[in-house]
């Protein structure tokens, strides 16, 4: 109360009679007041704003092991791209501030048409990890890494063999980009796939 008494000019003992619910009894005070607690508040957002905007766009996130992501602060490499750190393996991810869409581990690029129409080459696609492989939903989309450190995205099937998955691309030409079938022991991590960002 001090010091917005002093920033105001409006008396201490005006401030904490309004606390209590006093009404003002001089309404060009309450104008007062109200335009410096709006001009405090602005000056919280910019603040805010400027926080976030301070934070690394990209952040790694490690493949082998649960630990949150890290900010990416050693030079700029490509969402999707697979670098080593301390010899494990790391996916780059785009930092995504979005709470609407729900808990994600990042974002990455979509390259190439596999999975016309439904994700366009440069979308931008939300993934979450998953911390057990064996549980996937048939049909669904998934980010996967395979064993040669590529991504792919596709929708997953139960494969033939019991140890394997089905991966089946979206686009209508499936002689350009037939099925694959992959044993689980390929792969090195799978992501949930979640919403599809579309730049334009």
């Amino acid at each position: 109360m001090p010091v917005i008494a002093t920033e105001t000019g409006i008396a201490k003992e005006t401030l904490y009679k309004w606390e209590k619910g006093t009404k003002p009894s001089k309404i060009e005070d309450y104008f007062i007041l109200k335009a410096y607690l709006d001009k405090m508040e602005g000056k919280l957002e910019e603040e805010a704003f400027e926080t976030e905007n301070q934070k690394p766009s990209t952040l790694r996130l490690s493949l082998r092991n649960n630990r949150p992501a890290v900010p990416q602060t050693d030079g700029k490499v490509a969402t999707g791209s697979i670098i080593f750190s301390n010899n494990e393996p790391e996916l780059i991810v785009d930092r995504i501030n979005a709470p609407f869409l729900g808990v994600v581990d990042g974002v990455v690029e979509v390259n190439g048409d596999s999975m016309e129409p439904t994700f366009s080459n440069g979308y931008r696609i939300t993934i979450t990890r998953l911390t057990d492989n064996w549980i996937l939903f048939s049909g669904q989309y998934y980010y996967i890494i395979d064993t040669n450190w590529q991504g792919i995205i596709r929708r997953v099937y139960q494969g033939e063999k019991d140890n394997s998955i089905r991966l089946v691309s979206d686009n209508p030409d499936q002689s350009k980009f037939p099925p694959m079938e992959r044993n689980l022991d390929q792969i090195e991590a799978i992501f949930k796939v979640g919403a599809a960002i579309i730049k334009y």
